[in-house]
């Protein structure tokens, strides 16, 4: 497990994105597909909450896309994005 800070880049859809090198993927959660929506808004939340921010990044795996699995906490607060996706509704335990 590796723990660094990056900034987000990209906001792909609800549990997805890009930091300068890295696509992260939201540990532990299950955002609604992007062709729907409540994934549209997923991901419209997750981007009002880090994309262009400062995040603290703990990878727990690499999954089959080649994505790190992580936990990830915003920059400027220490918010735990993943819990909140969660708490919001945008997001699914897995």
């Amino acid at each position: 497990m590796y723990e660094y800070s990056a900034y987000v880049t990209f906001v792909i859809d609800g549990d997805t994105f890009k930091t300068s090198n890295r696509t992260i993927r939201l540990a532990n959660i299950n955002a609604p597909e992007s062709n729907t929506l409540e994934g549209q808004r997923s991901a419209e939340y997750l981007k009002c909450l880090i994309e262009g921010k400062q995040v603290r990044i703990k990878s727990v795996a690499t999954d089959v896309y080649r994505r790190v699995v992580a936990h990830v906490w915003r920059g400027s607060d220490d918010l735990y994005v993943n819990k909140e996706m969660f708490n919001r509704g945008h997001a699914n335990p897995i």
